[in-house]
């Protein structure tokens, strides 16, 4: 009788182990995500905030442009090779300039945690 109350006690534990476990995994995960998304969001906003101010800086550029070569559309047709001439080199960089950044980026904010735990060397 006193091994089946051991063997009782020893489920109870394991079953309150598990438990435990699985609770602080969804607070770990809760966690993550949570700052994952604050930090998307918020460099959303950043870029938006960028966007804009070269959007009306690109126009008022382009305005500016037109004037000074009394035309008016010089100035902006500027502006457009400019802008063809980052997209050329932004396609032909693609993966040097922006996919790795953001791919070494997001797998640095996902394993964060777990770098703080890791014992230093």
């Amino acid at each position: 009788m006193s091994d089946h109350l051991e063997m009782g006690e020893l489920a109870e534990s394991l079953k309150n182990y598990l438990n435990t476990n699985i609770e602080l995994l969804k607070l770990e995960l809760t966690e993550r995500c949570s700052v994952i998304g604050a930090s998307l969001l918020s460099n959303l906003l950043v870029v938006l905030i960028v966007v804009l101010f070269a959007f009306f800086g690109s126009l008022w550029f382009g305005f500016y442009l037109s004037d000074l070569l009394g035309d008016s559309y010089s100035g902006f047709a500027i502006i457009a090779g400019f802008y063809l001439i980052l997209g050329i080199v932004l396609i032909l960089g693609k993966n040097k300039f922006l996919e790795s950044p953001l791919r070494d980026k997001i797998i640095q904010k996902v394993l964060n945690k777990k770098e703080e735990k890791r014992p230093k060397i």
